[in-house]
């Protein structure tokens, strides 16, 4: 039997993480894996926007509960969710070895002057869970995100969409079929 997997995508706002990862599924979708958008959760929320912390850390537990269900019965999870600190990720890898499943932790590699302009076109269609990361600070946001991964032993870096997208995928396929 083939052993599920799951996969934490990191990277900041805007990167393609979200992109890469429903690529990722539906080029395995004979398999039914699942990418759980945090972020799209959160937003199902009444109140999301007064209340940014207490919604996201709702949206964890729902998303927490889904994981588990899917990688039990067997499925692949991949969750593209920008994080910058040990816990969350940690919270992860716990999650897969509770349920006998492998963990890959990725990062998407990212231009801040691209990611940029994506976040300013997608924060023209209404408020971000992100706040206003525009313009210098997402120079900042790159730095402190690197810094963060810099310390992840077991992190796997993906080529940017901005290089090629069939090129991110191959090589999150590469890294899941090692941890398989």
């Amino acid at each position: 039997m083939r052993r599920a997997v799951l996969v934490h995508l990191n990277g900041i706002p805007a990167s393609g993480k979200s992109t890469l990862a429903a690529a990722w599924v539906e080029r395995h979708a004979a398999a039914l894996p699942v990418a759980l958008d945090i972020d799209v959760l959160r937003g199902m929320l009444g109140g999301w926007r007064e209340q940014l912390r207490p919604a996201g850390l709702a949206a964890r537990a729902m998303a927490t509960a889904a994981m588990r269900a899917h990688l039990r019965a067997g499925r692949d999870v991949i969750v593209p969710q920008y994080v910058r600190a040990d816990g969350f990720v940690d919270e992860l890898a716990a999650l897969a070895h509770d349920e006998g499943a492998a963990f890959v932790e990725c990062a998407v590699r990212a231009d801040a002057a691209a990611a940029d302009r994506r976040f300013a076109a997608r924060a023209v269609s209404g408020p971000t869970v992100h706040g206003d990361l525009g313009g210098d600070l997402m120079v900042d946001v790159l730095a402190d995100l690197e810094a963060f991964l810099a310390t992840r032993v077991r992190l796997t870096w993906l080529g940017g969409l901005d290089d090629a997208t069939a090129v991110a995928l191959n090589e999150l396929d590469a890294a899941v079929a090692a941890a398989r």
